[in-house]
This record gives C-alpha cells, structure tokens and sequence, in this order.
C-alpha cells in the first residue's frame, strides 16, 4: 500500500474488535481518535509513558486528558505500540467492496490497489461470509 494513502483510511468505520488488543484498550481509555494520533506517531516503538504528563514529550500531541489517563494507568513505563496496519487493512478492504459494490471489475480493483484479483475476490468472499454471521 502507498504510504500516503493511508491517512485517508483513517475516516473509515473500523471494526474495534479485529484490532489488537492494546488498540482497543487504548480506545477504551483515550478514545479513537487520541489512540490513532498516538499509533500514527509511534506505532511498532516502545513509549515510555510517564507518571507526570507534563513532562513527557506526548503532550505536543495527545491531549493532556488522555495523557493523565495514560499516566495513571501506565505511568512509570513502556507501552510497545502496534502499527496501524490492522487499520489501514480493514480501510482499504472496505473501499475495495465499495469498488465493487459499484461495478468496477476485480481487475481494475486489483491494479489499483495493487493485489491480485484471487485476492480481490477472497476479501469479497470473506465480507459476504462475515455479513451472513
């Protein structure tokens, strides 16, 4: 996937429950977009989280609710960060059914997104097979 497409996956409605379990406690805690700044900035590194926000260099970009939140529940240390990946996979199968939905061939998706059309049709596949349970 391109690296700068996937800021627009981001308005995308995620599923929470395919996401690792560290995302859906951080969105439990701070909330999804807060979690999404945070993965966005350190996703796949080790964050020292500290016991006094204010002295942490996460306060230029998470507000300092959710930075106390953090503080108090993990302050004093390390949170190992997953990527977005889980995210911008779940974003761009959603565009690509919505591709299909409205007429464009397996093809022309796969070239787009750079897949194979197998793939194409094994993410159509699966969503016809998620949406029946």
């Amino acid at each position: 996937m391109q690296q700068g497409n996937q800021n627009r996956f981001y308005n995308v409605e995620i599923d929470h429950k395919k996401l690792p379990d560290l995302m859906q406690e951080l969105i439990e805690l701070i909330g999804y977009s807060d979690m999404l700044i945070l993965i966005a900035s350190f996703g796949g590194q080790d964050v020292y989280i500290p016991k006094y926000p204010e002295r942490s260099k996460l306060i230029d970009i998470l507000p300092i609710q959710s930075l106390q939140t953090l503080s108090d529940i993990y302050g004093g240390t390390y949170l190992t960060l997953p990527t977005s990946r889980q995210i911008d996979i779940q974003a761009r199968n959603r565009e690509i059914l919505q591709a299909l939905h409205f007429g464009e061939s397996r093809s022309a998706v796969a070239k787009r997104f750079g897949l194979g059309v197998r793939q194409v049709a094994n993410i159509k596949a699966t969503a016809k097979h998620n949406n029946r349970h």
